[in-house]
């Protein structure tokens, strides 16, 4: 017996018949948007902005490349409704790119899940949550009512081997990683009812929060803040260099990220040929709108200077709008989004890696669900124990850049997958059509090639990093490939 069937014994994961492995649609239009919703809104967009203010030279640059970045994620989400909708499977782009290119380039997708994007997204935004909440608040605690002040021991290591270094900031990042895959563990339903609360509490208290200080604040408002989107010491005209542009874009669409969530779960939807667009295409405009609202608040009476220089956005944007009340409400509601995409992004990735050993490209065990609570959960442990070893490697900003690089170059190639799609395979009743087409998929293809140039001029060693693991993931695909060609040659 192989090492993978002796794991694939196991009672309380594996199951022993092929019912057991069939998926439940048990997730309806509103557990989708959650999800969707969930796993974009989260850390980006309160700590990318000083990034982006790095690359652009005046607010107005600084808005514009926010709104790019939506149409980006907006082109992105019609592209993967078309898709979802006519692959209404588990797996996301491993099930389109096996569609359209194969299994080599399949696996690679679905490898780059497992090795970078996912785990990355996961460590980086549970690192963001330890790092900018629950570091200030344990600080601000022993303070307040211990009279202690324990300075920076919180992110200080107190444990160091090679290139692994261990804070109290480490471990409460693993601690949310841990809990919220247990979470996913214990079943779709207690996970998606999870993510409804922790979705849309904090988006609908932002939103009008958001529309409340433009409204109420000062007689501030919106149309205020558009006509004074570059304010006095900063630059309104003149020159702007474009390869700049691409690495203030690039934590743009960090922030946008995970408008594809849904179609990793279409297995698991409700009706998915209809209710898998209107979750992807609704969820991203609502995110857009917040996203432009809440960035209107942050260049509020701001120059370039101090937007560059702005440690917190979201502590400034909050004491500007509502006094010092409004930061720990602000930062409640943000570490709660925080937590949605965390766990959201836990939940779809297991699905893929579930595809690919379906099709003999993973152990065996990854495409076992659990008997019990119809989960795969050993896919869920592998990823969180990789996005374990993101937190002990590598800092927010670099898995950020690394993890966004990554997921821009192989969503670039679903996108292509579209295009061969649609000449192969003739539209079925009930399919949704992503209208104006190709205009949806040459904005986004255009727009991850000024990406791409952009990072491989100003950043080539993100590029050969990124290479080296797509090599790995093609020697360790053949690998798998050898072994089920000898498995059936032994049959």
């Amino acid at each position: 017996m192989q090492s993978t069937d002796v794991i694939a014994t196991n009672s309380t994961i594996n199951a022993n018949t092929d019912s057991h492995d069939k998926w439940q649609q048990t997730i309806g239009l509103g557990g989708a948007l959650a999800i969707v919703i969930g796993s974009i809104l989260g850390i980006g967009v309160f700590l990318t902005p000083q990034i982006v203010a790095q690359h652009v030279p005046n607010t107005k640059w600084f808005l514009g490349i926010w709104a790019v970045g939506g149409l980006m994620a907006l082109a992105g989400a019609f592209v993967y409704a078309e898709l979802g909708s006519m692959f209404p499977h588990a797996g996301g782009d491993y099930v389109f790119m096996k569609e359209a290119y194969g299994k080599p380039v399949a696996f690679l997708s679905g490898w780059i899940c497992l090795a970078a994007t996912f785990s990355g997204s996961i460590a980086a935004t549970a690192v963001a949550l330890a790092q900018y909440y629950i570091g200030p608040n344990v600080a601000f605690m022993f303070n307040q009512y211990l009279g202690m002040d324990i300075g920076n021991s919180f992110y200080t290591p107190f444990f160091t081997l090679g290139m692994i270094k261990i804070s109290w900031m480490n471990v409460v990042a693993i601690s949310f990683i841990v809990i919220f895959t247990m979470i996913n563990v214990l079943g779709i339903n207690f996970s998606t009812i999870v993510q409804g609360f922790i979705a849309f509490t904090p988006l609908v208290v932002l939103i009008f929060a958001a529309i409340y200080a433009f409204a109420i604040n000062n007689g501030y408002s919106m149309a205020a803040s558009m006509n004074a989107t570059t304010p006095a010491g900063s630059s309104s005209s003149g020159s702007v260099s474009i390869l700049p542009l691409g690495l203030a874009l690039l934590p743009v669409f960090f922030a946008y990220s995970g408008w594809s969530s849904a179609a990793y779960i279409g297995s698991e939807i409700k009706d998915a040929k209809r209710n898998l667009p209107i979750s992807l295409i609704s969820g991203i405009g609502i995110i857009i709108f917040l996203y432009m609202l809440l960035n209107l608040l942050f260049i509020k009476g701001e120059t370039m200077a101090s937007l560059r220089a702005m440690p917190n956005f979201l502590d400034a944007a909050a004491l500007k709008s509502f006094g010092p009340i409004g930061i720990p409400v602000f930062l409640t509601l943000v570490a709660i989004a925080i937590m949605a995409t965390i766990n959201s992004t836990i939940l779809t990735g297991p699905r893929i890696y579930h595809s690919m050993a379906k099709d003999g490209m993973l152990f065996k065990s990854m495409g076992k669900l659990s008997p019990k609570y119809r989960t795969p959960a050993y896919g869920l442990m592998l990823q969180g124990a990789i996005a374990i070893a993101y937190v002990l490697l590598g800092g927010f900003e670099t898995i950020l850049n690394y993890t966004t690089m990554m997921i821009v170059i192989f969503s670039s190639i679903t996108v292509i997958g579209l295009i061969i799609l649609r000449r192969r395979k003739p539209a079925q009743a009930g399919e949704f059509r992503s209208p104006l087409y190709p205009l949806f998929p040459a904005i986004y293809l255009g727009m991850s090639a000024f990406l791409m140039i952009s990072i491989g001029i100003l950043k080539p060693l993100m590029v050969v990093r990124a290479g080296v693991i797509i090599a790995v993931g093609l020697a360790i695909y053949y690998v798998f490939a050898h072994k089920k060609v000898a498995r059936s040659a032994n049959t």
